[in-house]
């Protein structure tokens, strides 16, 4: 399956200009806050799969909640890809199955490790194969988490209306 985000990208360059142009900054200013806030997300994100935690036994959080906490990381993944270029634009297998709970917490330490390795002081074509790499695996978690595409664009755009709003707003 070929999943085309460029309607993302279209929202959150819009986004990104406007949180810059209130706060004077740019994307090479805020390379190092942005990444921070990704790692945070995804954090944010494994703690209400709660995939690691062998020693509860309680389930994961609401889907509704899981969602929100995944594209609270597709906005951070799609501003780097406003950065360096990058088209949102992936081709997937089609049919992903739903992860268990030891597969999901080995995809949530591949994708800390890829993010690690993201660094304003690599090579421009590194951080581009990088950020790739990285989307694509946060796709595939977000498909093995049990979302679809529609349920991923709708409940981005839910959030970007909420972070434009928060710009509005003094947040």
């Amino acid at each position: 399956m070929i999943i085309d985000f460029s309607d993302i990208l279209t929202k959150q360059k819009e986004l990104d200009k406007n949180i810059f142009a209130k706060h004077n900054k740019t994307y090479h200013e805020t390379f190092n806050e942005r990444k921070l806030a990704l790692l945070v997300e995804l954090g944010e994100l494994s703690n209400e799969v709660r995939s690691f935690k062998y020693w509860s036994l309680k389930d994961r959080s609401e889907d509704e909640v899981v969602l929100e906490e995944y594209v609270d990381g597709i906005h951070f993944i799609t501003s780097f890809c406003v950065h360096f270029g990058v088209q949102p634009i992936f081709t997937l297998k089609d049919n992903i199955p739903k992860l268990e709970k030891n597969a999901i917490t080995i995809k949530f330490n591949k994708l800390f490790k890829t993010l690690c390795k993201f660094d304003i002081s690599n090579k421009y074509k590194d951080n581009v194969k990088l950020i790739k790499k990285f989307y694509k695996k946060f796709l595939i978690l977000g498909y093995g988490l049990g979302f679809n595409t529609e349920q991923i664009l709708k409940a981005y755009d839910k959030k970007n209306t909420i972070n434009h709003k928060r710009q509005e707003n003094k947040y």
